[in-house]
Parts: structure tokens; C-alpha cells; sequence
């Protein structure tokens, strides 16, 4: 651009054309002008969620079972359907067929896979993710025994791989691979029902309701109240250690044992004896009983709760066990501290000590329990007359009880803060609820295809990007049956 320069004016034109002129060049400039350049700012917005789903497995046409068979007698004509919904917006982000007749289902550590097992003698694998499709859902068919079936019945996830357990077998399977196979199978004692452990414990236990001393005349099924049974005999606790795949201890446990669980770093598991109304307390770091606490509230491993446990849940940081007590209508709240790792990972006093038995209401049945990781509360899945509980895990008193879809026999949780979602399923139900804890409120059920078998969430803190956190803690199925709701 060339600069204009004025010089005086003079002649016709007059004052007035230099005015022009420098009016133009006051527009126009010269040399270098200034170019106004834009750039573009991102807005910041809220920061990303941990990515967390709910996991709903259904079968269309469920008949409910209890007693001697978790699986009709005539077979189910349409395979099984899992849910995918996200935690955020209770949406339902996908769906895939399975298995005929699933019973239940366990994740592995990380949350990214489910595993059931089935009615018609399988073990489903399924990819969480939203891509999830019915033709990435893996099928393992497991051999028949002597008499030519088999069932399936419950299923421990680890970090090398699957164990399943098999109704009316003295022994495991050990699945690998994908999709998994079975490598070998552990002989253990009679009737097992199921089988705990953490992700990556050194041990694991196969729980069964007979025992390899006496216990050989306890059969699967006699565990059940409706069966007319009355056990006496003492279940036994297997340790069978991971990397070997062999079974290092035989401890006894309680009578009728249905549930247990390991605490997340492996060190403590704890079997729940329905019969006995106890729980049995591994040392699993040592692989024994834990015989050698110096706790006043425990006596030969054993803790004394309400009626009939049948389903527990930790709340790791307060080192607090919650027990559901089905036959007495209760929870039990449990001190379950242990010392560092200057004392030896030893028991402390207060080991085993029973906080407090808060009582239900009659009939309510408490069939299982999900403690909120925040601490604040737990949620009971009340089986008996469709309810869920809220108890305040402070004050050890009941704050509500909310009318849910069904009678819900499984129940989960996940805290974001400042909300958590609760998620309830029933056998006699084809509606998954859903509990805002932030108002203690139903504040949606959706519609599944079939009735409710089972639910779990990916993880039950999602407000935390820390992996002790973050990771599935619970990677053990329950099936019913035997004393199981």
C-alpha cells in the first residue's frame, strides 16, 4: 500500500479536499497495520467421569428356584440377556445374548469382563464395553460328569484365570484362556457350593457344606430350609493356592456355610455359616485359620452374628464387615481392623468385635447387603416384602425404607461424589431400580428383557481415578440354592 502525503492546499479546491485527503489516510494508514488475531479458547467445562456401568444380567420367562436345583425342570427356550447401562445417565448402552439360564454372575478385578454361568452347562464371557454385541459374547462348554450333565453353579474371577463350581462335584474347574478352557479340575470336599477369594490372593477357597473327615452324607440342596434337612455336620474351608492350582489346607468352617468373601489385599477371608448363624475367619495370608488373634471377641476363629448370614459387604477404610442376617431379619456391623505391617498384619483387640445388630422389619428378610463407599450408609436388599433398608453406618439405626420393583435379592452400589446410585434386581421382576442416595429416593426403573438374575456394578467408587479404588472388589458370583436366597 503506497502512503499518502498532503501537502498545503491551494487553488480552487480549497481547505476542504485536504480534509478529504487526510480523512482518507486516517482510514487507509500506512505501513505496517495492526491485524487483530483470534484465538480460539476451549471452554474448560467439569472434569471427565471414571468410567463406570451398571451390569444387569436377566432370562426371559425365569422360573424362580430354591432348594436341590437352581434350573427348571423343563429348559428355557430363549437364551439369557446381559444389560449394559451407564452410571451417569442410568442409559442403556448395550445388549447381547448369552448362555441359556444364567444363575449369576462374576466380574473380574478390572471390570471389563463378566462371567456366568448357565443352565445349559456353560460359562458366557462378555466384553463390557459399549460396542458390546452378541457375537463377542465367548461360550466355554464344560464336559458332563458320570451321569451326564453338569451345572454350572458359581464362579471366582482371578488374575490367572476362572474357577467354577459344579453342582454335585467334588471338585473345581480351573478355566483359562479365552475363550476359556478348562485346564484341570481340583478335587475338594463334598458338596461345594462356592468359591472366594480376592483378584490377585495367593490363595482362594472352595467352600463346601460337606467336609473330607465326615461330612461326605451332606448333599447339595440340604441346606435349604424348605428341604426338611437339619445339617449338623461342619462345612469345610479348601485353600487351594493360585499359581500350583493345588489344595494346601482343609480348615473346617461353620455348619452350612453359603457365602464368603476376602478383603482386597488378601489377607483376611471370612466364611458365612448360615446354619451356625457364624462367621469363620481365614488368616489367608498364612493360609490357615485365624486361631492365633488375641481378640477377646473371638473364639476359635469365630464370630458370633445374627441368625442365618447369608451375604456380606466391606467397607475397607473403616475396616467395617456388614453381614446380612436373612433369618432374623437383621445386620450385623462388624469391627474387622487389623495392625500394619510393624506388627505383623496381626488382629487388633477389637478384631471380630459385633458393633452393632441392627433389627429389620418382620419378614423383611435381608437376602444381601451394599455398603456405600463413602462410608455413610447401607443398603439391604429386604428379599422378604420388597423392600430396600437404608441404615446409617454412624449410628447404627435405620433411615428409611424405600418400596422397590419386586423382591429384590440383589442389590449393588457406586459413590460419585457428592451422589451415589444404589441398583436393586429381583427374580420376580423384569424392572431394575435405581436409588439416588443423595435423596434416598427411587428415581427410575428400567424395563429389562426377562426377569432379574443378577447385578453388579464395574465398580463401587467411581469418583476416584486411584486403581485401589476404582477396581471391582467383588469377583465372586452367588448362585441360589442350598441355603443361598
Amino acid at each position: 500500500m503506497r502512503c499518502l502525503r498532503v501537502r498545503s492546499v491551494t487553488g480552487p479546491r480549497g481547505p476542504w479536499f485536504a480534509v478529504g485527503v487526510l480523512a482518507l489516510a486516517g482510514v487507509s494508514g500506512c505501513g505496517n497495520q495492526y491485524r487483530p488475531v483470534v484465538t480460539p479458547i476451549a471452554p474448560t467445562g467439569p472434569a471427565p467421569q471414571p468410567t463406570a456401568y451398571v451390569v444387569a444380567f436377566s432370562q426371559p420367562g425365569l422360573t424362580q428356584q430354591t432348594g436341590s436345583s437352581p434350573c427348571p425342570g423343563t429348559p428355557y427356550t430363549q437364551p439369557g440377556v446381559v444389560t449394559l447401562l451407564d452410571v451417569s445417565g442410568d442409559a442403556v448402552m448395550a445388549l447381547a445374548t448369552l448362555g441359556t439360564g444364567p444363575l449369576t454372575f462374576a466380574l473380574d478385578a478390572t471390570g471389563s469382563t463378566a462371567y456366568s454361568t448357565n443352565c445349559d452347562g456353560t460359562v458366557s464371557s462378555v466384553p463390557l464395553s459399549t460396542s458390546l454385541q452378541s457375537k463377542n459374547v465367548l461360550t466355554t462348554t464344560l464336559p458332563k460328569d458320570a451321569n451326564g450333565s453338569t451345572l454350572p453353579t458359581n464362579l471366582l474371577a482371578t488374575n490367572s484365570g476362572q474357577f467354577v463350581v459344579e453342582q454335585n462335584r467334588t471338585s473345581i474347574g480351573a478355566l483359562t484362556g479365552s475363550p476359556a478352557s478348562l485346564k484341570q479340575e481340583i478335587p475338594v470336599a463334598p458338596s461345594v457350593i462356592n468359591v472366594i477369594g480376592s483378584a490377585g490372593a495367593q490363595y482362594i477357597y472352595s467352600i463346601s457344606q460337606g467336609n473330607g473327615t465326615d461330612g461326605s452324607g451332606v448333599t447339595w440342596g440340604q441346606c435349604d430350609p424348605s428341604s426338611g434337612a437339619v445339617p449338623t455336620t461342619n462345612g469345610e474351608a479348601d485353600g487351594i493356592q493360585v499359581s500350583t492350582t493345588t489344595v494346601n489346607s482343609r480348615l473346617p468352617v461353620g455348619i452350612c456355610p453359603v457365602y464368603g468373601l476376602m478383603t482386597a489385599d488378601g489377607r483376611r477371608a471370612f466364611i458365612l455359616n448360615r446354619g451356625s448363624g457364624t462367621l469363620t475367619v481365614i488368616d489367608s495370608a498364612k493360609n490357615q485359620l485365624d486361631t492365633d488373634s488375641q481378640s477377646q471377641y473371638m473364639t476359635n476363629a469365630t464370630i458370633n452374628v445374627g441368625k442365618g448370614p447369608v451375604h456380606a459387604d466391606l467397607y475397607a477404610p473403616a475396616a467395617l464387615l456388614v453381614t446380612a442376617n436373612y433369618d432374623d431379619d437383621s445386620i450385623s456391623i462388624i469391627n474387622v481392623s487389623i495392625n500394619g505391617p510393624v506388627e505383623g498384619f496381626t488382629d487388633t483387640a477389637n478384631f471380630g468385635q459385633v458393633l452393632a445388630t441392627v433389627k429389620l422389619k418382620p419378614g423383611s428378610h435381608p437376602a444381601a447387603v451394599s455398603v456405600l463407599q463413602d462410608g455413610s450408609r447401607v443398603y439391604v436388599a429386604d428379599e422378604g416384602d420388597g423392600t430396600v433398608t437404608v441404615v446409617n453406618l454412624s449410628s447404627f439405626t435405620v433411615e428409611s425404607v424405600l418400596q422397590v420393583n419386586g423382591h429384590p435379592r440383589s442389590i449393588a452400589s457406586t459413590y460419585n461424589a457428592p451422589i451415589g446410585k444404589v441398583y436393586t434386581i429381583a427374580q420376580d421382576s423384569p424392572y431394575l431400580t435405581v436409588i439416588r442416595t443423595d435423596t434416598d429416593i427411587v428415581s427410575s426403573s428400567i424395563l429389562l428383557q426377562g426377569n432379574g438374575v443378577d447385578v453388579h456394578t464395574t465398580t463401587q467408587y467411581a469418583g476416584s481415578s486411584s486403581t485401589t479404588t476404582t477396581a471391582n472388589a467383588i469377583t465372586q458370583s452367588r448362585s441360589v440354592g442350598s441355603g443361598a436366597p
